[in-house]
This record gives structure tokens, sequence and C-alpha cells, in this order.
């Protein structure tokens, strides 16, 4: 079992060098930080922020500080970079499938035996 943790051990070692020659920073060799995967956005939450901005550029508005086209513009980058960060990436032919039923009742469905040919001339 000693012998099985060395090479363990050993293998773990070649791949994290491999690694940091490849995706590491060339003078450190340190890997870097990976970014943080973007958390889903609700439609729910969606509407709220859009609701937010809304209120926001007409507040704007009306106290007169800028130009109705200089609140839709600084609106539409807000909502955009909100969108951006959180919208989810699918992998490259990852489809998702809507539920077909519990399993029971999948297994139910392929269990039927099809009906059997009948030639109705023999009757």
């Amino acid at each position: 079992m000693a012998k099985y943790n060395v090479v363990m051990k050993w293998k773990r070692e070649k791949t994290q060098e491999r690694k940091r020659t490849i995706h590491g920073d060339p003078k450190t060799k340190k890997l870097k930080e990976l970014s943080k995967h973007p958390s889903s956005l609700s439609g729910k939450r969606k509407q709220k922020l859009i609701r937010k901005l809304r209120r926001e550029q007409k507040d704007a508005v009306e106290k007169g500080l800028v130009t109705m086209a200089d609140v839709e513009m600084a609106s539409a980058e807000e909502i955009t970079k909100e969108l951006v960060r959180a919208s989810l990436t699918v992998p490259v032919g990852f489809i998702l499938y809507p539920d077909t039923g519990s399993i029971a009742q999948r297994k139910e469905r392929k269990s039927k035996a099809p009906a059997q040919e009948v030639d109705s001339m023999v009757e």
C-alpha cells in the first residue's frame, strides 16, 4: 500500500507541474485564480432590476440633470452588464429535454408489447 501511495503522489506532482507550465504565470509558474461561474438570474429578479432602473431613469429626468437620451444609454449599458454577468453558459451539444414523467411511468411505457399483426384476409 505504501508503494501505491508513493506512485500516486508522484503522478499528482507531474500533473501539477504540467498544468503550471501550460496555464501558469510564465515567471512564477503559479496557477491563476479561475473566475467564478455566473449565477443564474430568475425572471422575477430580472423584472425587479428593470423596474429599479426605470425608476432611477424617471427620477433623473424629473430632476433635469440629464437628457432622456443620456438616461437611455446609461440604463442600456447597466442592463446588458447585469444580463451578461448573470447569463448561464451552456456547453455546445448540451440539450435540455423536458421531464417525461417518473422512471416507473417510462418503464411502463416501454414494457407494453406491440399489437400482433393479423392478416385480415385469414380471418
